[in-house]
């Protein structure tokens, strides 16, 4: 039998796509036209993203004043949760509290300098620098070349505008504004002269930090607790009324832990709950800049703004998830050690997750409770995570010290 001869192909047969290898070219363009759709319509072009970005809300509050209080080198257990913190803890219980914030470095200054301009400016440690030596873009020049007002309060400094580097419980390194050449000087103001009989005084944004003992840098966290609540206590309960905000925030943790810092939001319409989305102080530096419609500051101009805890105070899915810190916990060297994690709220079941623990330690991912015989010594920081069925999570974390005896 003779095969059936194929027949020779006109131009028009070309032109028209007709033949073998015309259809099979007519069906791969056609898969391909259909698999650029359906990513077009999915929207994952942008798929090969490294992380999920945190919620973002359609729009920021416009505030009349912001003012946020920088604290010193604790972990984020060491505050929320903590029996030390009464008062920064019922702000966070009231207001909105940030589960998986970082500071981006250490030591203190280049953390300042981050959360100013967005950058370290080649800062690396806590020595004093040139004054008005740096020009780069920063959150007080932006703030005022939208025409907004800008102050910095500062515990123990000497003057108005004063660059010393050192007065009895002040510290420049805590303060990045005097380096700038394009804020003025008289922007840094002294604490006593913060507007406590007329907060309608205060700038659209300002800095509050208090000197070393107060911050928590050299005092303990109780000391700082007690500050906050005598001299900004007033204008916490103010805000609320008042569509202001006050934000709480640490410079870095104390080199134990993960760099896991606790931030509060508390005024008018924050969203009370727990957020666990993962942010750290260029997040922040973003935040302000687009409360107030600035431009952006290095790298803040690639971070997302916290958006997710401002609203109409309707608290987020399993909002009112909270995880009790248990405190400084010890155990003897392979002996029976057993500490238990409870968490209240959110939506049924939990499921606790921990990292840190000495070896042979573990937690049970239903009920929270650690236990086992460590067979390391020594002091370790341990962070307990509890997720509900929503999907919110609260963190804490605790010292565990197992001795020899």
């Amino acid at each position: 039998m003779k095969p059936r001869p194929i027949p020779e192909r006109t131009p028009d047969d070309r032109r028209a796509g007709r033949g073998r290898s015309g259809r099979r070219w007519r069906a791969t363009a056609t898969a391909i036209f259909s698999t650029i759709c359906l990513v077009t319509a999915l929207g994952v072009a942008d798929s090969g993203a490294a992380e999920p970005r945190p919620p973002a809300e359609a729009a920021l509050p416009a505030y009349e004043h912001v003012v946020v209080v920088v604290f010193e080198n604790k972990q984020y257990g060491e505050i929320i949760g903590s029996a030390n913190a009464p008062y920064i803890n019922q702000l966070a219980n009231a207001g909105a509290s940030l589960t998986a914030m970082k500071a981006l470095t250490h030591p203190s200054q280049p953390n300042y300098f981050n959360l100013f301009s967005g950058a370290t400016q080649g800062i690396t440690g806590d020595g004093c620098y040139t004054p008005q030596s740096m020009s780069a873009p920063n959150l007080g020049q932006e703030l005022i070349a939208a025409g907004k007002t800008f102050a910095t309060y500062n515990e123990d400094l000497p003057s108005e505008g004063s660059t010393a580097c050192t007065n009895g419980q002040y510290a420049q390194k805590h303060n990045p504004w005097f380096a700038f050449n394009n804020v003025p000087l008289n922007t840094g103001k002294t604490w006593a002269q913060f507007p406590k009989d007329d907060f309608n005084q205060l700038p659209h944004l300002s800095f509050v930090v208090p000197n070393q003992c107060n911050d928590m840098h050299s005092c303990p966290v109780s000391t700082g607790d007690t500050w906050v609540k005598n001299n900004l206590g007033a204008y916490a309960q103010w805000a609320k009324a008042n569509n202001s905000l006050l934000v709480l925030t640490w410079d870095e943790d104390n080199f134990l832990g993960s760099n896991q810092i606790a931030t509060v939001f508390s005024g008018a319409e924050v969203k009370q709950g727990t957020y666990g989305s993962a942010y750290n102080h260029y997040n922040l530096l973003r935040t302000f800049e687009d409360l107030f419609g600035t431009t952006h500051a290095g790298n803040a101009a690639n971070a997302t703004p916290v958006t997710e805890v401002f609203g109409d105070g309707t608290p987020p899915p399993g909002g009112d998830l909270r995880l009790a810190n248990p405190g400084a916990q010890s155990c003897k060297f392979n002996q029976n050690c057993t500490v238990q994690v409870t968490a209240t709220g959110g939506k049924a079941p939990l499921r606790y997750s921990a990292s840190g623990l000495p070896f042979i330690l573990a937690i049970d991912p239903a009920t929270g409770v650690i236990s086992g015989k460590p067979w390391q010594t020594g002091t370790r920081q341990i962070t307990v995570t509890v997720t509900d069925a929503a999907g919110a999570s609260a963190t804490t974390t605790f010292p565990l010290t197992v001795t020899w005896f």
